[in-house]
């Protein structure tokens, strides 16, 4: 792992595109393998007049997710938080359509929660939101309905059996075995650090989805140097949540790709089998922590089709290819929430693979 990394003549002309677009003000690209870097690269502004880099960390908004769910599926094999464990055995004043599921449904978005709800709006403590999410009111769609509502949820299910803070637990469980507890590595909202791309978006797309709520909410506006971009994850941080569970995390494109390289070969975090299984969790879009490959969403035609990943809002996207064993990762600061970035995604995709960086 320790080759360097080889700048393949596609990348540097599509991210250059990508800036010159406006969608990001700062963007890294990544294509590797489970033993190398094969190519990499970095465009844009990351802090007023840095340049973004290889080492420039971005806020990974729901690629948190992943973390979280690579964090659950250990702590199941450990036989320390069992994903078949009833919501209702965590909290018996849960609604009762939420008691009965398993702790894994809320990790394949299963649960039937609402898509999103403004927690800042509607809570002013840790206590209430809680009972909000365990109440019932904001259940009633689908299952396989996504929403950042489940894996805020397991999150405090975990603090809530385990008696430890989620963070302390992905960094000993996690990012440690990885290699990624050392600075800048994985970090909660770490702050004004030279390291840290500056988001330069708002809350917009909130106050969107509260209007079709019936909710009129004020844009929050961009978040100061190294904090989290999303609204509840602000909120939640605010109230002495160190980690959320739907976003909360910064990093690097290696370092997502040193977690792409645990999903491809599994073996100090957790077995191939319990992979097999978390892979095979769900139905639809959503397995265990992972979104399908979709060939309209952010994954595209290019890739295998038993591939899987996941993006944030806030401008990254990971994905990792079983059948080519590649791991892909773009990450951005995203300026403008309307810009459709899994166009930019499935571009990335296609080029990497007919640049031959990715060959079969």
């Amino acid at each position: 792992m320790s080759r360097p990394p080889l700048h393949h003549p596609f990348l540097h002309p599509f991210l250059a595109e990508l800036l010159a677009s406006g969608a990001v003000s700062a963007v890294t690209a990544l294509v590797g393998t489970a033993d190398r870097i094969e190519a990499s690269g970095a465009a844009g502004v990351a802090r007023r007049d840095r340049a973004a880099d290889l080492d420039t960390c971005f806020d990974l908004g729901s690629l948190t997710k992943p973390f979280v769910a690579t964090l659950a599926l250990a702590l199941d094999e450990a036989g320390e938080l069992p994903l078949a464990l009833p919501v209702g055995e965590v909290w018996p004043q849960a609604d009762p359509r939420l008691a009965r599921l398993p702790l894994a449904d809320l990790l394949c978005h299963r649960a039937g929660f609402a898509a999103w709800a403004p927690l800042y709006e509607r809570c002013t403590s840790r206590e209430e939101a809680l009972a909000l999410l365990l109440g019932g009111e904001l259940l009633g769609e689908a299952p396989g309905t996504y929403s950042d509502l489940d894996f805020i949820l397991w999150a405090r299910a975990a603090e809530e059996r385990l008696g430890r803070p989620l963070w302390d637990l992905l960094a000993e469980r996690v990012l440690a075995p990885l290699g990624l507890s050392s600075p800048p590595g994985i970090t909660l909202a770490p702050g004004d650090q030279p390291f840290v791309a500056e988001s330069l978006m708002g809350t917009g797309k909130e106050v969107e989805l509260a209007a079709e709520q019936g909710r009129a909410i004020a844009d929050l506006g961009p978040p100061a140097p190294g904090e989290v971009q999303d609204g509840n994850a602000r909120f939640l941080i605010g109230l002495g949540v160190a980690l959320p569970g739907n976003a909360g995390l910064f990093g690097r494109a290696r370092d997502l790709w040193r977690l792409g390289v645990e999903w491809l070969r599994p073996g100090r975090l957790f077995s191939e089998e319990a992979k097999t299984a978390a892979l095979a969790r769900g139905e639809g879009l959503y397995a265990l922590g992972w979104v399908r490959r979709n060939v309209e969403g952010s994954a595209g035609p290019a890739i295998g089709p038993h591939s899987f990943g996941h993006s944030g809002f806030a401008g990254g996207s990971l994905w990792i290819d079983p059948e080519r064993e590649r791991i892909l990762v773009l990450l951005g600061a995203r300026t403008d929430p309307a810009v459709n970035l899994n166009l930019w995604r499935r571009r990335f995709h296609a080029l990497a693979y007919d640049e031959g960086t990715a060959g079969a």
